[in-house]
């Protein structure tokens, strides 16, 4: 069933407008790399590099950032190394490293951290800590009717993962602004783990300040 669906999915890939909205709408990018990197069975494996392919041929602005971001470019590197019975799939595997090895080089700090945000899956990478990252971007996340807060927003109200609670607090505190989050911001404040509590303290802080 897992290899039908992918199936599936490789073949609305070929419509530039489906390849576009596929993972906006259902991050399917993190959850095919996961797949990918249990996967035993080659054509698994195979149905997945080609519709990342697909996803980088048809909508390459919508899918290389969430690729790079889901580090497809270091597994791919590693499908490189492996000897496959199909040679298809290690031509789909170089033409993949060398669209992010490319896209890489031109990503900005702010277009990785956007895609980050909107992927849901955040973490501790470099921009959520980096001072000279939020006094250069923090007012572009009002870009596109504030498009990344909310995703901050929800994030708050709807996540069970400490880290990603954690580092949505901390990012909501750097942009001190209202978007609905303050007052789950202000619920985490008592969260079980010290972490989460830590950086939503700041983020409430940021917040007074900002009032004051």
């Amino acid at each position: 069933m897992q290899y039908q669906v992918i199936f599936c999915l490789w073949l609305l890939a070929f419509e530039s407008e489906i390849a576009a909205q596929l993972n906006r709408k259902y991050d399917i990018i993190p959850t095919l790399i996961e797949i990918a990197k249990a996967a035993i069975k080659e054509k698994v494996i195979r149905v997945i590099i080609a519709t990342f392919r697909n996803l980088v041929e048809k909508a390459p602005d919508a899918n290389l950032a969430a690729m790079l971001v889901g580090k497809l470019l270091p597994f791919s590197e590693n499908l490189a190394a492996r000897k496959w019975s199909d040679p298809e799939i290690l031509e789909d595997v170089d033409y993949l490293r060398q669209e992010l090895q490319d896209n890489f080089q031109s990503l900005t700090t702010y277009e990785e951290y956007a895609s980050e945000v909107q992927t849901g899956k955040l973490e501790w990478s470099p921009p959520h800590l980096s001072e000279t990252f939020w006094k250069q971007n923090a007012v572009r996340l009002n870009e596109h009717d504030a498009e990344l807060l909310r995703i901050l927003a929800r994030l708050l109200s709807t996540s069970q993962d400490r880290v990603v609670l954690a580092v949505a607090a901390h990012d909501v505190g750097q942009i001190v602004q209202e978007i609905g989050a303050k007052h789950r911001v202000m619920e985490l404040m008592t969260h079980e783990d010290p972490d989460v509590r830590y950086q939503s303290l700041l983020a409430v802080q940021k917040y007074m300040v900002n009032a004051w």
